[in-house]
């Protein structure tokens, strides 16, 4: 009794418990990553700050000298203050810019963090997938032992021969190479996981077999088709600001200047540029060039997206009707065949090489059963990247 209880808390002591995909991702919001591109969308807000404040005015003063063999002095002979104006929404214009590419940062950010979420979830599911693997590979080794078992006692009666017993020797050794190879698999899908998010995992936990559902999804509300918009208004705006800098501008002032001697007069200016030379027609060339790229562009994402959205919902119909007829159909039949040749192999009805053939193909299905599985998560994993429901 004393040996049982201390097994158990030896056991629990050692088991370490696997982390969730909810876990996961909520450490690696908080990752230096994540926070990196977090600040780098904040950093935008000066450009905000820079579009809504005014102009400095500007202030010119001129000196004069008196010199004569008695007084030697220096006074105020010109002062003016002029105040540039934003004409023709100028000012509007270039704020509006501003939010629009500030909008457009964010949008990027939000294609970053599904991109990041589909990664980690179809790693995720990568490791659970291994894990599956080498617990199969572990049941099918239990198996080839005890076979072998049973082959060495009758072996040792002279009950069979000796090219039964190496077939067995043999199969149990490729088992069990089989399952050290998975374990290093399962091992390395644990470290991409942790690559990824940057820090360490040591195991992972949950059900490869609970598959979620392909919903529908606003492909006109995707944040790559957003980020796409919010560029094309931004040019939109910017192409304004340069046709309102293409007309004069205008800025208004006070001067004061000496007249005599400690006598000024003041007034009132108005200045203006004339746009002879400088119409910004470079600049409205370039911006008419990114607009026409952008729109292609948006064209092309949106049925891109189509396509793909399309795909996606075809592979997950297509594999969840494979797993569902493994599941309920190939698998309970070859279990039950394996039993039963378990069975008649120690009775000698059938022949260790058949016993053999029909572990293989219980153990392959059961690997396939799985492989698919793992390929529904990866396919949820582009639906989570293009823009469907994250969790």
């Amino acid at each position: 009794m004393v040996r049982v209880v201390l097994g158990l808390v030896l056991a629990s002591f050692f088991t370490v418990k696997g982390e969730t995909l909810e876990e996961i991702l909520n450490r690696a919001y908080d990752s230096k990553l994540i926070k990196s591109k977090g600040y780098e969308v904040k950093s935008f807000e000066g450009e905000i700050l820079k579009a809504r404040v005014f102009a400095n005015p500007e202030v010119y003063t001129e000196f004069g000298k008196l010199i004569s063999r008695k007084d030697f002095s220096g006074t105020v002979t010109e002062l003016s203050v002029s105040q540039p104006l934003y004409l023709y929404g100028s000012r509007r214009f270039k704020i509006e810019e501003a939010l629009n590419l500030y909008d457009a940062i964010k949008y990027s950010f939000e294609t970053f963090k599904r991109e990041f979420i589909s990664d980690v979830y179809t790693l995720f599911f990568e490791a659970l997938y291994n894990r599956e693997l080498l617990e199969i590979s572990k049941q099918e080794l239990a198996f080839s032992e005890d076979i072998l078992s049973f082959v060495r006692k009758t072996y040792e009666l002279g009950e069979i021969s000796k090219i039964d017993m190496l077939r067995s020797e043999k199969d149990y050794e490729l088992t069990k190479i089989n399952y050290e190879k998975q374990k290093l698999s399962y091992r390395q899908s644990i470290e991409r996981l942790s690559a990824k998010v940057g820090f360490n995992v040591s195991t992972v936990d949950g059900d490869i077999s609970q598959l979620k559902e392909i919903k529908d999804i606003d492909l006109l509300q995707l944040p790559d088709y957003r980020f796409i918009q919010s560029n094309l208004k931004a040019l939109s705006n910017q192409e304004e600001y340069y046709r309102a800098l293409a007309k004069p501008q205008v800025s208004v002032g006070f001067i004061g200047r000496e007249v005599f001697r400690n006598n000024y007069e003041g007034g009132v200016f108005l200045s203006a540029t004339l746009p002879v030379f400088n119409r910004y027609l470079g600049e409205l060339l370039t911006i008419r060039n990114k607009k026409a790229y952008f729109e292609n562009l948006l064209d092309y994402n949106l049925k891109n997206y189509s396509i793909k959205f399309e795909s996606i919902k075809r592979t997950d119909k297509l594999l969840k009707g494979q797993i569902q007829e493994l599941q309920e159909k190939v698998i309970p039949t070859l279990n039950q065949q394996l039993q039963l040749a378990n069975k008649s192999y120690r009775l000698k009805v059938i022949t260790l090489f058949e016993l053999t053939s029909i572990k293989n193909d219980y153990y392959q299905t059961l690997r396939f059963k799985y492989e698919l599985l793992n390929n529904a998560h990866k396919n949820y994993g582009d639906y989570i990247k293009i823009g469907g429901s994250l969790l």
